[in-house]
């Protein structure tokens, strides 16, 4: 595969300069290529796309490409103009190069135009290829000024779910295909936005339209859309004859920085690897975590708890898999069995909480101080319920200031 690396496309806080550094370095030893720069909340990638960075912003950018470079790491600028891009008008062309320009400048050698999560035009094929001029007149531009390097392209029909009326009969996929230069990558997030599987033959149908294999955006750990969930699972669903039929793999994982040690590293192994198993991936990341975090108080157990409650968008790990029943079988039939299992599982996040506490990777207990406080609180619900804790216990009392946290339990006396 030509690219496989790490997408910072997610909506919310940026990461900061030194976690990225520490990214490319991690990138460049598990053997992934390419890192893509978009963070949504950088208003000059997207929301005022027009605009050049100013002094210091630029000078962040210029060093983030030196050193994902110097490392062996693509550093791919995409910049996001598709909220109101006019391609007819002359002004906001020249503005477009203008900016390309800017950033070429800094030293950027890769660059890549999203039209993702914009609202579709009445004529969705006249948009296509409005975006697809737009795209071959930049990498024009960029070629003029001396540039040869990698260029890639996001649709606003980026999945299955979202192609009109489907992949195969698409008039905008099918513009795309016809007209966007042969040398531009086109990324695509699978079946959906988040999808759970994606097969060889699924994308060998899109492969066929866009008349090139696609570059996988992939948000299989994303959590941007549902911020009290978290994924450290493996990188699973996708078969290993997948890799045959894409032109690279691009993570875009979760918000919190410190979180996304145990997927990478597995997407890491996907891509490298003959045979494969995404629970064994997970084993070997867990090591290679535990090892890179060097904490005397963090177990091995401890990560692997963690990885299996905030396992992946569309399950538990077997271990939180078994806590989550136990909690449903202690309401259903109170035993002492079944409250042993619920309380096992309530000390393990205790005492992940008291390492990290006491420990000194304070960003990696920032990054899981909600998480771990929400599951201790939450599995000791089903305990008071049912009087196998006692009530004044710390940690034993809920607010619900928030108006979200009053509506779920609302819901929740109502269904009951």
């Amino acid at each position: 595969m030509k690219f496989v690396g790490v997408i910072e496309g997610f909506y919310g806080r940026p990461w900061r300069e030194d976690q990225r550094g520490r990214l490319f370095r991690l990138m460049a030893e598990w053997g992934m290529n390419t890192y893509l720069y978009a963070p949504k909340d950088d208003l000059k990638h997207r929301a005022h796309w027009r605009e050049a960075y100013v002094a210091d912003e630029g000078a962040m950018l210029a060093r983030l490409a030196r050193g994902a470079e110097s490392v062996g790491v693509r550093f791919v600028y995409a910049l996001a103009p598709g909220l109101d891009l006019d391609w007819r008008a002359e002004h906001d062309r020249e503005a477009l190069f203008a900016k390309l320009r800017h950033v070429r400048d800094l030293g950027v050698q890769h660059f890549a135009l999203l039209f993702d999560d914009i609202p579709y035009a009445a004529d969705r094929a006249r948009q296509a290829a409005e975006q697809a001029d737009a795209t071959n007149a930049s990498l024009q531009f960029l070629r003029d000024l001396g540039f040869d390097g990698a260029m890639l392209f996001c649709p606003t029909e980026y999945c299955a779910r979202r192609a009109a009326p489907d992949v195969a009969t698409s008039p905008y996929l099918r513009v795309i295909g016809e007209r966007l230069h042969p040398d531009v990558d086109v990324f695509w997030t699978g079946p959906e936005v988040i999808s759970v599987e994606i097969t060889a033959a699924s994308v060998r149908e899109v492969a066929g339209v866009l008349r090139r294999p696609p570059v996988l955006w992939d948000n299989l750990h994303a959590n941007d859309y549902a911020p009290r969930r978290a994924h450290l699972g493996p990188y699973a669903g996708r078969e290993a004859a997948l890799r045959a039929e894409v032109a690279g793999i691009l993570s875009n994982p979760n918000n919190q920085f410190e979180l996304n040690f145990p997927g990478l590293h597995s997407l890491a192994e996907y891509a490298r690897s003959d045979a494969w198993s995404a629970e064994a991936s997970l084993e070997r990341a867990l090591d290679a975590w535990l090892e890179h975090l060097a904490s005397p108080n963090l177990t091995r157990d401890d990560l692997a708890m963690l990885a299996h409650a905030l396992h992946l968008p569309h399950a538990l790990g077997p271990r939180a898999s078994a806590v989550h029943e136990g909690a449903r079988s202690l309401i259903a039939e109170p035993s002492a069995s079944n409250a042993e299992i619920v309380k096992g599982g309530r000390d393990a996040f205790r005492r992940v909480l008291r390492a990290l506490e006491h420990g000194a990777q304070r960003d990696l207990l920032y990054d899981l101080h909600p998480f771990l406080t929400d599951a201790i609180e939450e599995l000791g619900r089903p305990l008071r319920r049912t009087g196998y804790l006692h009530p004044a216990e710390p940690n034993g009392i809920r607010f619900q200031g928030a108006l979200t946290e009053r509506l779920a339990w609302d819901e929740a006396a109502t269904t009951r």
